[in-house]
């Protein structure tokens, strides 16, 4: 009897470990997807007033500066999302939105020497294409919660 009692437990506290686990997973996949959609929704944001605000520094240093901070933050959000780890469901798209992150990282190098020599042109730079890119990743995004 005592036996089969110690068996019970073992099995009761195999399940109720295996159950945290599978909350760990749900709870690490929300958590994943919540952040995600909060990068992104930032980079279209970015994406929207960039142009502006760089049309009106060619012939404003405090508008200058303040390109210079959001090209500065926006560095920083895709450091801060490349970082994260993926749950397995997203791995692929993880992998593809990291992709993009580098090429902005590296097209926003390229833009703030360009901003350092004095052009403020955003029009024709590849960012805008990168930024498209990554706003049409949301669309996946939502996908995975379905």
């Amino acid at each position: 009897m005592k036996i089969k009692l110690q068996s019970l437990g073992v099995i009761l506290i195999a399940l109720l470990l295996s159950g945290c686990s599978v909350v760990e997973d749900v709870t690490q996949s929300l958590n994943y997807t919540d952040e995600a959609s909060q990068f992104i929704n930032e980079t279209v944001a970015f994406a929207n007033q960039v142009p502006q605000l760089a049309q009106e520094a060619a012939n404003n240093s405090d508008i200058l500066g303040q390109l210079n901070t959001q090209l500065d933050q926006m560095k920083q959000s895709i450091s801060e999302f490349n970082g994260l780890e993926a749950p397995a469901f997203a791995q692929n798209f993880h992998e593809q939105l990291t992709s993009y992150n580098e090429t902005l990282s590296q097209q926003i190098d390229e833009y703030s020497t360009q901003i350092q020599n004095g052009v403020t042109d955003f029009k024709n730079t590849e960012m805008a294409q990168t930024l498209g890119q990554i706003e049409g990743v949301l669309e996946q995004l939502r996908g995975l919660g379905e």
